[in-house]
């Protein structure tokens, strides 16, 4: 499994350009949140620039669930996805910021108690004296301090097996999300308790924290310059994928397909043969016309067809291939490998002629 998915940034068309892409925008969030985030607190209107200000770290959320995607449809077989459609990779990143704010709640409702319990206790208005007392009495003149560092003491056990269930659960969710892009199904309990509860997936989040964990101490005497960001940001993206990895057989393993859909390949790797036969048309295609990708457990993603990454960064460009006349357009002959299209090489030197 890890493997395979960590040469799946290797594998991509562009990797230099995904990992330099990735890891500035994760050095640009490490730099401008805290920075907002102090000036809010000294002048509170500045919040107003937070979309603003969370944009890199929303569109990197975006970007790992497109991985999750690809990793539950086809366990990255194509490389790891690159950085198009970046409107669609900030609103994938509110929803999965949606996500955790949810799984976070709980927890969140339980310490703002814990702290008004705690404020109205020491506030000058509320007389303890007589409870404290009567306690004092039973169990001694220790016993308050004992009491409240017991409370404390519980209520940080609490903290902590309640964050490593998130850190769990949260990829479970976010899978679900990433199957269909609907925010219901990245909360809907029974999905996230299936995929949550898979012995698969139990095996794959252990390897993505042990990366995860590796990563980040690796990365941590280069956090100072730029290559460290890029080390964060490919350890997260390979962590990603074994989470997708995971949750794939939960999510669609007893998916049926569509009718003339015919599954290529084994394994990880399979995938609906009318992906690759029209990858080439929809890559020429480009526009505003969306798609619905089938991923399995009844759900389905829109997603966007548009020129591949080679052709939206201007590497290549599409040529109308001239065909002779006693030749039909392959087309026709089920020859959508390239759909009639022969790819240039757009440097102005090359002359035209150089093929990619």
């Amino acid at each position: 499994m890890l493997p395979r998915v960590t040469t799946a940034l290797a594998r991509s068309t562009d990797v230099t350009g995904t990992l330099i892409v990735g890891g500035l925008l994760t050095l640009s969030t490490w730099i401008a949140f805290p920075i907002w985030l102090v000036a809010t607190l000294a002048v509170p209107p500045v919040a107003v620039a937070g979309p603003l200000v969370l944009t890199p770290a929303l569109v990197v959320r975006g970007y790992f669930v497109r991985i999750l995607a690809d990793a539950i449809e086809n366990g990255n077989a194509d490389g790891a996805a690159s950085f198009v459609a970046w409107n669609d990779l900030y609103r994938d990143g509110v929803r999965s910021l949606l996500v955790s704010a949810v799984l976070l709640a709980p927890l969140a409702v339980l310490l703002a108690t814990a702290t008004v319990v705690t404020a109205v206790l020491r506030s000058a208005s509320t007389d303890l004296r007589p409870i404290t007392v009567a306690i004092e009495g039973a169990l001694g003149p220790s016993a308050i301090t004992a009491a409240a560092a017991t409370a404390v003491g519980l209520l940080g056990v609490l903290t902590a097996v309640y964050l490593l269930a998130y850190a769990y659960v949260k990829p479970a969710a976010l899978a679900g999300f990433a199957v269909s892009g609907r925010l219901r199904d990245g909360l809907h309990p029974s999905r996230i308790v299936r995929v949550a509860g898979s012995s698969r997936y139990a095996a794959a989040w252990v390897v993505a924290a042990a990366t995860l964990v590796a990563g980040y101490a690796l990365a941590g005497p280069l956090v100072l310059i730029v290559i460290g960001s890029v080390v964060v940001f490919a350890v997260r993206a390979i962590a990603h994928g074994v989470y997708g990895r995971g949750a794939r057989d939960a999510l669609s393993g007893a998916a049926v397909e569509p009718a003339g859909v015919t599954r290529v390949g084994t394994g990880d790797d399979a995938r609906p043969f009318p992906e690759v036969a029209a990858r080439g048309a929809s890559a020429v295609a480009g526009g505003n016309d969306r798609s619905t990708q089938s991923l399995g457990d009844g759900g389905s993603r829109s997603r966007r067809a548009e020129a591949s990454p080679a052709v939206q960064s201007g590497r290549t460009v599409p040529i109308r291939r001239r065909e002779s006349p006693d030749r039909p357009d392959p087309r026709d002959e089920g020859e959508a490998d390239d759909a009639g299209f022969e790819w240039v090489s757009a440097d102005p030197l090359s002359g035209g002629k150089d093929k990619s």
